[in-house]
């Protein structure tokens, strides 16, 4: 590269020779001088990118003087002299040179020399141009610089550290002057234990207040850790930043949020064309407008009646201040007036410009504090505050209406005390009504706040449930509320105990209109007094059974995963070809202790709904992977295990983070686990490609379960990454007599050989069905016409048999 070089030379024609050669070089010289006096008087204003400088000069000052001047406004010297002592060359280290030549000096070597000098240079400019942007993006943004050398016990900072923090810490941690000790210490101990660890911390923190300044407040923080060879702390580094004024503002803000969000006036905040940009829930509940209704609207299209005077801009208008309150007429969502009270405000900002507008509503009727009063009496029982007569309906048809929108169903429990009569009777009509209360209370502690609870009369209750979405919900619901009402109440002179019994009507299935539902609950109830009374029977027998089998199965589930009534039973599978054993199936089954084995369709579903399958799956996953890893111990080294998996499982989103730490923990061979999975789940999972994608880099193997069952695009097949499908049983079973069977089959397993899937056949149970199969090229069967389910003895058995390789 090419520079702008000074001489500084006191033998002229020296001077000239060098001056020639350089510009024979490519370099500019920009001035020769004689003197070091003469050099530093007019350096450090040309600002040469180079100085050749002899020794020994013209005047006072000598080459060493004058480069010593020179480092101190960062101009380079190269030396060029005829002397090269071992003082001279102490004198001339202290200036810190780009080089030292000796005269006379080799064009080449001096033309390299001077070269280099110029590219270190450069470099040089380089870095200080970075560090000098680095400094100024520190500066910019606020930032201290600290770092810590725990061997030299020296702590260091650098742009705004001492600013912001008020003084200079001597040590990162001593007790008097470290840098931690100014940080709260319910901070302190996550950042002391991170630093310690060698991790990183980002956080925000709050300061100590300062003894000398009184300076407190917060900053973010953001540091990382080394450690020396030894494990210890070696250096520490971060950054800090002075957010206190962030905070602050945060915290106003978040008060002006509870003040706004909890006042009962209705706020409304607009923008500077008058359009709605947010309000309270105090708004949205005096005129019915959700905040989706009224954005991006003005006032004055929906908020005021058709009066021009109540009108935003006309009072705004009218007004010669940014204020303005008064009472106005305005217009809930449903049509009905609201009589308010009005404030207007206009918010400027700095410049004075209309930034935004405030309107505030306050409910001035006092016709509708009496209309409210009224319209409780109406649709309120005196005596227990439950609803009335008048509620159940309107409740009911609302519960209807929606159920309909929703194609969800709604229930009707109708409660009577049993026996409530005769306490009436003999112990008073006070005491009967103390008794409703009390019971009142009990049956409103069990609902959630949508069910509905109506005293219909007398001893007769109704409970409105809405959004239904299991029957045994109700009958766990029913079940709640038997238990409450029949446990001993303690009046003031008495203690009674009383029961109930509970019908329940559910829409659509009972009935579909208010009047019927009311007279199918009503008959359950009658049928629940019948059976024994102190329970609760549903409008349906079948429903009924129904309801109560899902109730035992999922409370037996939590029982099963507590006691560990679970086992796996597995399942042979053979090379259709010769009957050559190729792995297992594994399959769950329940044994409960009183009713004996419960097959897995009777309780998976349940388990699917309650959410329960998520620890079954993963129970199944982990104990079939860890069996089947010592049956690899024991000799079937290639064995394939084939694990169903679940569609709330594939949903969880984690699905393959459980498959890969199972895999790690039990040692299991990735590419020897086989992911079952039904076509129907593949159609309910979102992003299947992507979960489907992160189990198949696991290295596991993909199977479509169940497969031409269920009503997917064949799309699937081509798009996901899957290995295997099975061919259910339902198209197994009647081959090769069923033509329709025949025909299915046929297509499923020519399908797949174009795809390049393999294949397996299940529910294999007779030669016809193996030799069909065989005879179109399926590979791979199981089927009782080669082993029911094993358990984990028979499998040992089987495996240590030496007919072990063959099942045909």
């Amino acid at each position: 590269m090419n520079g702008r070089i000074m001489i500084v030379e006191d033998e002229r024609i020296v001077a000239l020779d060098l001056c020639q050669t350089l510009e024979s070089f490519g370099h500019t010289v920009i001035k020769i001088v004689s003197s070091g006096e003469q050099a530093v008087s007019d350096g450090p204003s040309l600002k040469p990118d180079l100085v050749l400088m002899d020794i020994h000069l013209d005047g006072k000052m000598d080459g060493t003087e004058a480069a010593r001047v020179f480092q101190e406004h960062n101009i380079p010297v190269l030396f060029l002299t005829a002397f090269a002592g071992q003082s001279m060359l102490d004198q001339a280290e202290k200036s810190s040179p780009y080089g030292y030549l000796v005269k006379p000096v080799e064009t080449r070597a001096l033309q390299a020399t001077v070269r280099m000098a110029l590219a270190r240079r450069q470099a040089e400019l380089d870095v200080e141009k970075g560090e000098e942007r680095l400094r100024l993006a520190v500066d910019v943004a606020g930032l201290g610089v600290w770092e810590w050398d725990a061997a030299a016990r020296e702590f260091i900072g650098e742009g705004q550290f001492e600013a912001i923090l008020g003084h200079m810490p001597a040590s990162l941690d001593d007790a008097d002057s470290g840098f931690l000790t100014r940080i709260e210490p319910a901070y302190r101990s996550a950042i002391a234990d991170a630093l310690t660890r060698g991790e990183a911390i980002r956080t925000t923190v709050k300061l100590r207040q300062a003894p000398d300044t009184g300076r407190n407040g917060w900053l973010d923080f953001h540091a990382r850790a080394f450690t020396g060879p030894d494990g210890d702390l070696g250096r520490a580094i971060g950054v800090i930043r002075d957010v206190t004024a962030q905070r602050n503002q945060e915290d106003h803000l978040r008060r002006a949020a509870v003040v706004f969000t909890s006042t009962g006036e209705g706020i409304a905040i607009l923008d500077a064309q008058r359009r709605v940009v947010s309000v309270n829930p105090a708004f949205t509940e005096m005129t019915g407008y959700s905040e989706s209704d009224v954005l991006t609207r003005e006032p004055d299209d929906f908020l005021y009646a058709r009066r021009h005077d109540d009108s935003f801009a006309a009072k705004l208008n009218g007004s010669d201040s940014d204020f303005w309150s008064g009472e106005v007429a305005c217009v809930r969502k449903d049509g009905t007036l609201l009589p308010s009270w009005q404030h207007l405000c206009v918010v400027r900002d700095a410049q004075g410009q209309v930034g935004n507008y405030v309107l505030a509503i306050s409910d001035t009727g006092a016709l509708r504090r009496a209309e409210a009063q009224i319209n409780h009496l109406a649709f309120h029982d005196t005596l227990t505050g439950l609803g009335n007569r008048n509620m159940l309906e309107d409740t009911i048809e609302k519960e209807i209406e929606r159920a309909n929108q929703n194609g969800s169903r709604m229930a009707v429990l109708f409660i009577d005390l049993d026996g409530f009569k005769l306490i009436n009777d003999t112990m008073g009509h006070a005491t009967g009504d103390q008794l409703l209360s009390e019971v009142a209370r009990r049956i409103l502690r069990v609902l959630r706040r949508t069910d509905t609870a109506i005293r219909l009369g007398g001893d007769e209750f109704l409970v409105v449930v809405p959004e239904v979405a299991r029957l045994e919900d109700c009958a766990s619901l029913a079940e709640k509320l038997l238990c409450e009402i029949r446990s001993v109440v303690e009046l003031e002179h008495e203690r009674l105990s009383v029961s109930a019994s509970i019908g329940i009507a559910v829409y659509p299935d009972n009935a579909t209109d208010f009047n019927d539902m009311i007279k199918a609950a009503d008959s359950a109830m009658y049928g629940a007094k019948e059976h024994g009374r102190n329970r609760f029977a549903f409008y349906s027998s079948e429903m009924a059974d129904r309801a109560m089998e899902r109730l035992y199965i999922e409370q037996g589930l939590l029982r099963a995963i507590a006691d560990e009534q679970f086992v796996l039973n597995y399942q042979p599978v053979v090379r259709l070809e010769d009957g050559q054993l190729l792995g297992f199936e594994a399959l769950i089954r329940w044994d409960e202790p009183t009713h004996g084995r419960i097959e897995p369709d009777r309780f998976i579903p349940v388990a699917e709904e309650s959410g329960l399958i998520d620890y079954i799956g993963s129970w199944v996953l982990h104990t079939a992977c860890a069996q089947a890893n010592t049956w690899i111990a024991a000799g079937f080294t290639d064995l394939r295990l084939a694990v169903n998996v679940s569609a709330r499982q594939m949903r969880a989103g984690d699905f393959d983070t459980i498959v890969r730490d199972t895999l790690a923990a039990t040692g299991f061979p990735a590419a020897q686990l086989e992911l079952e999975i039904t076509e129907s789940t593949l159609q309910s999972v979102d992003r299947s490609r992507e979960l489907l994608g992160r189990l198949k880099a696991l290295g596991v193997m993909i199977s479509i379960d169940d497969f031409g069952t269920g009503f997917s695009s064949l799309s699937l097949l081509k798009h996901l990454p899957i290995d295997r499908i099975k061919i259910d049983r339902s198209f197994v079973q009647d081959l090769p007599d069923d033509a329709n069977d025949v025909a299915v089959t046929e297509a499923i397993i020519a399908m797949a050989g174009s795809l390049g899937l393999a294949l397996l056949a299940e529910g294999v149970e007779t030669p016809a069905q193996q030799q069909f199969l065989r005879a179109r090229g399926c590979a791979d069967a199981q089927g009782y016409l080669y082993s029911k389910p094993l358990d984990v003895h028979d499998v040992d058995l089987l495996i240590a048999s030496p007919s072990r390789g063959r099942l045909s």
